[in-house]
């Protein structure tokens, strides 16, 4: 069950810094510039040495590319990034990016998505589909094999991979060989649940996440009997043949409970599905603390995973 905020029961490495982290106001509609504008300045990282930058505007797309300098493999990586549908950019990104980059040697490409409100469902998820299919037709070209091909995300960006995934399969499309899973956002009905607003969850409260699935959703309010297809992907009634997963979990999260239960139905519909949960951390801790021990082997587990799953 999701777990009201309990400064003791944050990991003692990161405490510090997560009581520290100010509480940004995406519930407010009216405030939710103030929140991007916050959220965007916070939320930078730097590339890692050995790893070159480029952008690229397919027409349709803009995408930023992540490669190793010194012999990258021909295995590629779509990676989205999140921001509960509300906010976020590519660059979020640099840090994780260029160091899967690094340490698998595939290239990773990070696209650009529509936000909501201005753009709810289906737009960001279009522009997502939209970057897969031109990465898979373009991979000869970028010097990548098809057969190498693997999706991740973080939060909102792990429920748009993990339903890129779930649309690939229905469509007899290319599958990715892995999907990486960061504490995704799957379930539009845990914001639809009204009775967790009071718990205050560190970093990602449930006035948040109704907030920014009302605007993902719109005219749709979270929660209902029904939904539009791919608009939330633990809605998707049938999980078999989906490629190996790895979800990452984090105990103080209010996502814990709907990973863990979108993991069981992997793992029941006979996916492979490594779970990764960490104990006393919140919602991306290990971007607020990238240099914490306890965020490396977080990161380090997924990376162990993509890295098996691209060979």
């Amino acid at each position: 069950m999701a777990r009201a905020m309990d400064t003791a029961a944050l990991h003692p490495e990161i405490r510090d810094a997560i009581v520290k982290l100010p509480r940004l106001p995406f519930a407010s509609r009216v405030l939710l510039p103030v929140a991007r504008t916050i959220y965007d300045f916070a939320s930078r990282s730097k590339v890692l040495d050995g790893v070159e930058v480029s952008s690229i505007s397919t027409g349709e797309n803009d995408l930023v590319m992540y490669r190793r300098t010194a012999n990258p493999t021909d295995a590629g990586v779509l990676w989205i990034y999140g921001g509960g549908y509300l906010a976020g950019k590519p660059e979020h990104l640099n840090r994780l990016a260029s160091q899967v980059a690094l340490e698998t040697g595939a290239t990773v490409f990070v696209p650009r998505y529509r936000l909501a409100p201005r753009n709810p469902f289906p737009a960001a998820f279009e522009d997502c589909k939209s970057a897969w299919l031109w990465l898979v037709d373009n991979a000869a070209t970028l010097g990548i094999d098809n057969n190498r091909l693997a999706i991740g995300g973080n939060s909102a960006g792990g429920g748009l991979a993990a339903n890129l995934a779930n649309w690939a399969r229905d469509g007899s499309r290319l599958q990715p060989v892995a999907q990486i899973l960061f504490y995704p956002m799957l379930d539009d009905r845990t914001a639809g649940d009204r009775s967790l607003d009071d718990l205050g969850n560190f970093i990602w409260d449930n006035k948040a996440n109704h907030a920014a699935w009302s605007a993902y959703l719109s005219p749709h309010q979270p929660g209902s009997e029904s939904l539009p297809k791919d608009a939330a992907a633990a809605r998707c009634e049938e999980l078999g043949d989906l490629p190996p997963t790895w979800i990452g979990i984090c105990s103080l999260d209010l996502f814990a409970d709907e990973d863990e239960r979108y993991a069981q139905r992997l793992q029941d519909a006979g996916v492979t599905c490594l779970v990764e949960r960490e104990d006393g951390v919140p919602h991306a801790f290990e971007a607020i603390c990238p240099d914490a021990e306890i965020s490396q082997a977080f990161v380090g587990s997924a990376i162990a995973f993509l890295k098996d799953a691209l060979e």
